[in-house]
């Protein structure tokens, strides 16, 4: 089955770099017009970026993580890369075309639900979104497009329901793809490699804030101190502005996972550092998100109800930080609850292609 790789430009997206040896040059730099219709899509981030400008320059520049060499090493795919707006002036011929998983029903973007594909060789894998908050166009637009999936799922159980909404008839919840797989085969990808940190630490894992007062900050230093062990934290989508820098790390992808793994505890208000504090078997405490980026909690109660651990979710009310962290996990039932998940997944995955698959042989 032919394979292929579409990555959803925008402006800040570091594969719009120069081309690596052996491969297919890289899309040039996105245009003023493209960049308009990104930012006329996404006026939250066209915000963020300015209120971001206005702060003070640090006086030492951060580091850029490289995912130039984790992308040669690890990520195979054949050519071509297609820019927005190109996929329907193509003559694709694949057996199955794939499109999840995070936020891509958020706004109306017509690709994001493959509306160049043929119908019945479609497949949505564990969408996701701002569940309730797309606009009408997105509702008139998946109404016409959803009867032409073969399969689809969701990650969060919201999103079942809108997507009744929207006219799919069957809609199932799947894991997010990084749950797909184990710890063993994420440590594969840092074995050989020197430890990350000089010693045990609290690993923090903070995005979507631009000031430390939509952070129990007080509460999170006091969590390290409570543990003897030094805080450091990976600040993104904004957070990079107001995370003191003496906490501050900017890891490459194979440091990312060296930092959970060799984590004493994890804090975090981010779904994906949730999942890779499980991942890894940490202890782990998450923040709730607040304002405009508060209905991407969904994603982290669903996931953490289907798991069991609820409780992992921090209350102020319920004691101090370290104390909520200090809680024991009972991997054991978590392992269990998250094997049937993964099994159920995989046979979702396996099914939808096998029926795209196979309408392609008898088509």
């Amino acid at each position: 089955m032919p394979c292929s790789r579409y990555w959803r430009g925008c402006p800040s997206n570091p594969l719009w770099s120069s081309s690596s040896p052996g491969r297919s040059p890289s899309p040039p730099p996105p245009t003023a017009r493209q960049k308009l219709n990104y930012y006329c899509r996404h006026p939250w981030s066209f915000l963020s970026r300015c209120a971001r400008s206005l702060k003070p320059e640090r006086r030492v520049p951060r580091k850029t993580p490289s995912f130039e060499s984790f992308i040669e090493q690890e990520i195979h795919a054949l050519s071509p890369i297609f820019l927005p707006g190109e996929l329907n002036a193509q003559e694709l011929d694949f057996d199955a075309y794939l499109a999840g998983s995070d936020q891509i029903w958020t706004s109306c973007e017509p690709e994001k639900l493959l509306d160049f594909a043929p119908a019945g060789k479609r497949i949505a894998y564990a969408a996701s979104a701002a569940w309730g908050k797309q606009p009408p166009e997105w509702y008139a637009l998946a109404q016409r497009e959803f009867p032409k999936f073969s399969a689809i799922s969701v990650r969060e159980k919201h999103g079942v329901e809108i997507c009744w909404k929207a006219g799919a008839e069957t809609v199932e919840v799947v894991l997010d793809p990084t749950l797909l797989l184990d710890r063993r085969e994420y440590s594969r990808l840092t074995e050989g490699r020197p430890p990350y940190f000089s010693e045990p630490c609290v690993l923090g894992y903070f995005l979507n804030i631009d000031q430390l007062s939509q952070l129990p900050w007080k509460q999170v230093k006091e969590a390290g101190k409570k543990m003897s062990a030094p805080l450091r934290i990976i600040p993104l989508q904004g957070a990079e502005c107001c995370i003191p820098e003496k906490y501050s790390i900017s890891p490459n992808p194979y440091e990312f996972l060296q930092s959970f793994q060799e984590a004493l505890c994890i804090i975090t208000n981010s779904f994906h550092g949730t999942v890779f504090a499980l991942i890894m078997r940490k202890p782990f405490i998450t923040i709730l998100q607040k304002g405009e980026t508060a209905v991407q909690n969904t994603r982290i109660f669903s996931l953490l109800e289907s798991l069991g651990l609820e409780d992992r979710i921090y209350h102020p009310e319920k004691g101090s930080m370290a104390g909520q962290l200090n809680r024991p996990i009972n991997w054991t039932a978590v392992e269990r609850n998250w094997e049937a998940l993964r099994i159920h997944s995989m046979e979702f995955l396996k099914n939808a292609i096998q029926q795209c698959t196979s309408a392609t042989r008898h088509g």
